[in-house]
């Protein structure tokens, strides 16, 4: 599960502030926080871009990710981003391209999966524009893969829809369709999930 709630609960602490003053900012009630520092329930994903930008946090440190990530290290030198942009070329151009890459799950259900997809997609697009990918990333439900699927360049699927991965390469069989691993959906890896879906 995610656990974000030590993390907020030790942010609003050192700025010595109540749940009751961090509520009434993002415009909840005081219960909302006490519940999100027990880890009872989460922050939808504007209010954890507030929260972030309250306490001057990236969401990713807020999510608790704090290794150096594999992009981090990948564009640490020069010479990796200069041949990451001879690599990838538009219009003769020495720039960055732009992936489009669509997750795909049952996001209409009220649950984790819809929680989690979200947090991921956030957390993907961070480390895509952080280190200059050039990829988006945007997550539907399933029953748009008929009308989206088609505009994507990589399409994930989250783990619930691995049993649709062989039906859905036939529909798109020019665009590269992956499953992402149980482990790495739960663990909310975006670094790893990323770096093999622009693999």
């Amino acid at each position: 599960m995610i656990a974000i709630g030590s993390k907020l609960k030790e942010l609003r602490e050192s700025k010595k502030i109540t749940q009751k003053e961090l509520a009434e900012f993002l415009n909840v009630t005081p219960q909302t926080i006490s519940k999100w520092e027990r880890d009872k329930s989460y922050p939808d994903l504007d209010t954890l871009v507030k929260l972030s930008k309250y306490f001057q946090i990236s969401t990713d440190k807020l999510l608790g990710n704090n290794k150096h990530s594999f992009f981090e290290t990948l564009f640490s030198k020069k010479e990796g981003k200069a041949k990451m942009k001879k690599e990838i070329r538009m219009d003769d151009e020495s720039i960055y391209g732009s992936e489009k890459i669509l997750v795909f799950g049952i996001t209409s259900m009220m649950t984790d999966y819809e929680v989690y997809t979200g947090l991921l997609v956030t957390k993907m697009n961070n480390l895509a524009r952080t280190n200059n990918l050039g990829a988006t990333i945007q997550a539907y439900s399933v029953s748009k893969i008929d009308e989206k699927g088609k505009e994507a360049d990589r399409i994930l699927l989250c783990p619930e829809l691995s049993y649709a991965k062989e039906e859905i390469k036939r529909k798109f069989p020019e665009i590269p369709v992956t499953v992402i691993s149980k482990k790495e959906y739960a663990a909310l890896n975006a670094e790893k999930i990323l770096k093999e879906a622009l693999a």
